[in-house]
């Protein structure tokens, strides 16, 4: 059995029966032997391109993606073919992330770099974690960790989920707990009903001086809708993603002082070598053994 996987993962031990073809992660460079291939391991945050080789590989029984979201794999997919996701690996990294933007927002970190050697000039009270109503929209892997490392700070999260259960809320009826929100995050996956989920009318519901974190696919968020709130000021907000991704250097959102933006690095720290690693080494052995592997998508996602 066949495996094409990143340079980056040529280390990963392979179990009998399954050999590599390394590609470098750049599909314009991708190896002759595509119709041999039965595992395909997609380089991280590569281009659309890297998708488009799944055509050429007639015998491919596997995918498995090395990020959690699956929203750009989808339209690929094809009869026969196996998808896994990276539920897990990024879990730690995208958590801490959001309490990195949480902070930078509440603390005026971002207000204090701008202000340079006038930093004194920013010093005052400002708003904590601790205490404060934090209410997470997607209650999968991510979401709940970003809940553990909001309660090790004091604050008192709920967890959002689509139909509620156990110990979330549902999302059509989250509003009411939206309203008496200090902070909400998004990180839910981008599917055809979670686009565009957070829109003026959602927006509409925080309350004054609430701030919006979202690590989770830009196109969740109206960016117009955002814009608008945020730059009367009713709103800050702090964002790893963007629609349109990346955003152009003249888009206003970069003017508003009462946004942070990050490049979409939520997942990218070194800790996801690691974890993608032993993810990758788990299900190549339990395939070669004839077993499923780990976070298979079946149904909806």
């Amino acid at each position: 059995m066949q495996i094409l996987i990143p340079h980056a993962f040529s280390h990963i031990k392979l179990p009998n029966g399954i050999s590599a073809t390394i590609f470098d992660g750049d599909v314009d460079e991708l190896p002759p032997n595509l119709d041999e291939i039965e595992i395909y391991v997609p380089s991280y945050m590569g281009g659309d391109g890297i998708y488009n080789a799944i055509d050429k590989m007639p015998r491919l029984k596997w995918l498995q993606l090395l990020t959690a979201g699956i929203d750009r794999a989808l339209p690929f997919m094809r009869e026969g073919v196996t998808l896994c996701n990276a539920k897990g690996v990024h879990d730690d990294a995208t958590a801490e992330l959001t309490i990195a933007l949480i902070l930078t927002r509440l603390r005026g970190i971002d207000a204090t770099i701008r202000a340079k050697n006038q930093g004194w000039s920013t010093r005052k009270t400002r708003p904590s974690i601790f205490g404060a109503k934090v209410t997470i929209i997607g209650a999968g892997s991510i979401g709940r960790r970003i809940a553990t490392l909001i309660t090790a700070f004091g604050g008192l999260p709920t967890l959002v989920s689509k139909g509620g259960h156990n110990d979330t809320i549902a999302f059509n009826v989250c509003e009411e707990v939206v309203r008496n929100s200090d902070i909400v995050v998004v990180v839910v996956p981008l599917t055809s009903e979670t686009k565009g989920l957070i829109d003026a009318n959602f927006l509409a519901m925080m309350p004054n001086n609430s701030l919006l974190i979202n690590v989770a696919r830009g196109e969740v968020v109206v960016t117009a809708d955002l814009y608008k709130e945020v730059s009367s000021g009713r709103i800050s907000a702090g964002i790893d993603v963007t629609d349109p991704e990346p955003l152009d250097p003249s888009h206003p959102l970069w003017e508003c002082e009462n946004v942070v933006i990050t490049p979409h690095v939520g997942g990218a720290t070194k800790s996801f070598y690691i974890k993608a690693t032993e993810l990758l080494e788990d299900n190549l052995a339990r395939i070669s053994r004839g077993e499923t592997p780990k976070n298979v998508i079946e149904g909806s996602y």
